[in-house]
């Protein structure tokens, strides 16, 4: 495949395995070790507001675990989107919660406000709410924010591709007190291979750290809790990651701004609107017609490895025997059918543009006929 869909941008050896001295010197290897904890605070200083601070986990699906359990939810009822990834559910099932699918806005494709406030109306008892970023895409989240302070339950916010450049409009965190989990997995812009990144209100994490440490108290006794530690392999990998995001969130950029131009010509596309400062994990495209095998085979023929994202969603995607509870979700069955994602690369240039442009009309033109 001449543009493939994932085509993952990780530090080579020779840029991370000097880190590793210092794990070896002191023979500290994981259990919040001194590569972990470094990188956590120089991510904390780089991307998180005051106030706030930040923890390295195994994945972004165990950050939500942990978060989930640090907030006490066994038993009880979290709300979510139904237009998002199997990480958001399984992160409730994995805390032993209920999820309460919600739909999504059809405008922003994030976690619907008038949804939600029905949700509440028919399960009062909700005691939490995850708000999704889709594709990482970087909005403000004030309705959904107002709506959890209004009932006095905690925000989770999964925000698995949000990480990007370092800057002031990339800061996570608000008065509010929401915890936001972000995924370091290998498809992501900040790529370590496997890991995730918690950021939270000081006052919490503690209670993280204990969660994602088997939920272990001082006394060695235990609650709700895993293995969720982030191992000096990995922060290795991160603190040479930190140092090129710059570089790498300047190609994606370059990338989503060829296709919004290359898009903006077909009439019945949809690109994102307003999305912010996102680094672009991949660029996710509404056509106006449903995406089925035929789209993506003719989009391959023409070398574009183009693949449906988010789909299907959770009432449609989950099989198991878990308990969960269903509102009406007729924007995410109509986006989810007709969302496709193309590939983006950090190392986007011009010359790239040009041959795909050209495959894009061609595969355009054959889906058009």
């Amino acid at each position: 495949m001449l543009f493939p869909f994932l085509k993952p941008n990780l530090p080579e050896p020779d840029a991370w395995v000097g880190y590793l001295e210092e794990a070896y010197k002191q023979r500290y290897f994981s259990n919040f070790g001194p590569l972990a904890t470094r990188l956590a605070g120089l991510m904390t200083k780089a991307y998180l507001q005051d106030g706030y601070n930040g923890v390295l986990c195994a994945s972004n699906t165990a950050g939500l675990t942990a978060s989930l359990q640090a907030l006490s939810l066994a038993g009880k009822k979290v709300a979510l989107p139904d237009f998002t990834f199997a990480a958001t559910p399984q992160a409730v099932f994995s805390a032993g919660a209920e999820p309460v699918v919600c739909d999504v806005d059809p405008g922003t494709w994030e976690l619907s406000a008038e949804s939600l406030s029905a949700a509440f109306e028919k399960h009062p008892d909700i005691a939490c709410v995850i708000h999704v970023r889709p594709f990482g895409l970087l909005r403000d989240i004030e309705p959904v924010r107002a709506i959890c302070r209004d009932r006095g339950v905690p925000l989770v916010v999964d925000a698995a591709a949000g990480l990007g450049a370092p800057s002031d409009e990339t800061r996570f965190g608000s008065p509010a007190g929401e915890i936001e989990v972000f995924s370091l997995h290998a498809t992501k812009v900040f790529a370590i291979g496997e890991g995730g990144f918690i950021a939270a209100p000081e006052a919490m994490l503690k209670k993280i750290r204990a969660a994602m440490n088997f939920g272990f108290h001082t006394d060695r006794s235990y609650g709700e809790g895993q293995n969720a530690k982030l191992d000096e392999f990995r922060a290795a990998i991160g603190l040479a990651m930190l140092e090129r995001m710059d570089e790498a969130v300047a190609g994606r950029r370059r990338h989503a701004e060829f296709y919004q131009g290359v898009f903006a010509r077909y009439a019945g596309l949809r690109v994102a609107e307003r999305p912010g400062p996102t680094p672009w994990s991949n660029f996710p495209v509404v056509f106006d017609q449903e995406v089925t095998s035929g789209i993506l085979g003719t989009f391959a023929d023409n070398g574009i490895e183009v693949k449906k994202y988010y789909w299907p969603g959770v009432l449609k995607g989950y099989k198991g025997g878990r308990k969960l509870h269903a509102m009406p979700v007729p924007n995410s069955e109509h986006l989810q059918d007709r969302c496709a994602c193309m590939p983006i690369y950090s190392d986007f240039f011009p010359e790239t543009g040009s041959l795909l442009e050209g495959r894009i009309e061609t595969a355009m033109g054959m889906i058009e006929a």
